[in-house]
């Protein structure tokens, strides 16, 4: 029962990130500010994390990660409550939309690695790594549907109810978090600290400065770990366009409406979901950074398939295609770190992870949704699919110990 809880929790929350995140983007693109103002708004929802992601993971490291993911999930309802119940205020004022942005990006810099966390105090040590990818599962399928949802709804009523409903689906997750019962007491054994928390008092919080050293330094001892964030950097670019350029030019360049636009664009989270589900069933297998690096490639080459084609049905299946890679790329990544990090720092991994994985998309939509207004779509994708695929050729041949691995 303790599990059923935490994964609808989890399914609850995650889907309301992912339908905001896409909401605000549609939103944005409503409103008349500043060339690519909706890359700019993109951005600053983002821009918290390599902000206080440190800070965040000493947070999940050091205190009841239950009631800390639930602290910070507050913000992500506030920020969805204020866009429902002021849309009209943000309307006439959008530049209001940038600091209500960054709320949103607080909650997220500590519940996104904050749930995967929990996952060591709710799920049973020897099937870490499995519920790890089927908690990055549920992720990854909530970011791929939500498109199909939000259009569905904003077919019938507006913005406002969209934003009011995707409040309340937060509450619901919160209170699931809170009746959670956890396996164990979250205080971490002396002997797995770091040196770093052994030479500091209790009561006190490392600075920036050595809560970075600190995850330097076990990245510097752990190539494979090293290269498995790289690699989250580098295939993360390609978000950023699908974000923020590929709704728009779904809905201009296409002509198509909400409803049908959310029908092209939804078929990315059946090739996210069947991308986990290959993961899942065959996490066993070794060499899985091999695997990661040869998907890599392919989802660089999918990428190039999105716009050339000017046919929804194209979108769709290189969007599917891609969404297959990406669901592979997305649940090994997480995995193999949760495995290799020390239990002292796992918090602190999963947050620079998630920092590699969040904020890249946030910087290539920044430059992609400008571009875009300057060349247009289609050299936009291709240039950069281009630039994605030979820093993927670039990756295989230069990591080699994840590779190896």
């Amino acid at each position: 029962m303790n599990q059923i809880i935490f994964y609808l929790a989890f399914a609850f929350g995650t889907f309301a990130s992912s339908c905001f995140l896409y909401s605000i983007v549609i939103f944005t693109q409503t409103l008349t500010v500043v060339k690519g103002y909706s890359g700019i708004v993109f951005f600053f929802l983002f821009l918290p994390f390599p902000l206080f992601f440190l800070y965040t993971g000493y947070l999940l490291d050091h205190y009841s990660k239950k009631w800390v993911v639930v602290g910070f999930q507050f913000f992500l309802f506030l920020a969805a409550f204020l866009l429902g119940g002021l849309t009209h205020i943000f309307e006439t004022y959008p530049l209001l939309l940038l600091p209500l942005a960054f709320l949103n990006g607080i909650g997220m810099t500590t519940v996104l690695p904050g749930r995967m966390a929990l996952l060591r105090e709710v799920m049973e040590s020897h099937r870490l790594v499995f519920h790890t990818i089927a908690g990055n599962l549920l992720l990854i399928f909530s970011f791929g549907m939500s498109p199909l949802v939000v259009g569905w709804i904003r077919e019938f009523q507006s913005y406002s109810i969209l934003f009011l409903f995707l409040a309340f689906l937060h509450v619901l997750s919160m209170f699931a978090f809170t009746l959670l019962k956890l396996n164990e007491k979250e205080k971490i054994p002396t002997s797995s600290q770091t040196e770093l928390e052994k030479r500091l008092p209790n009561s006190e919080i490392p600075s920036l400065g050595e809560n970075l050293r600190a995850v330097l330094g076990f990245l510097h001892m752990d190539p494979v770990s090293r290269q498995v964030m790289w690699i989250a950097i580098f295939s993360m670019l390609a978000l950023g366009p699908i974000q923020v350029v590929l709704p728009q030019y779904v809905k201009l360049e296409l002509g198509l409406g909400e409803l049908a636009r959310g029908s092209v664009l939804m078929f990315l989270g059946p090739g996210l979901f069947l991308g986990g589900i290959f993961t899942i069933l065959y996490h066993h297998l070794e060499r899985k950074g091999l695997v990661l690096l040869i998907v890599f490639g392919l989802s660089s080459f999918f990428f190039l398939g999105f716009v050339p084609f000017y046919e929804a049905k194209a979108t769709s299946i290189f969007l599917f295609c891609f969404g297959v890679s990406g669901g592979v790329l997305s649940s090994l990544m997480p995995a193999i770190l949760q495995k290799r990090a020390e239990d002292g720092l796992r918090g602190r991994i999963l947050s620079l992870y998630t920092v590699c994985f969040q904020f890249t998309p946030a910087i290539s939509g920044f430059f992609a949704a400008f571009l875009n207004d300057t060349v247009g779509s289609l050299w936009t994708f291709t240039g950069l699919g281009m630039g994605f695929l030979v820093i993927s050729l670039f990756s295989f041949f230069r990591y080699k110990d994840l590779r190896l691995s």
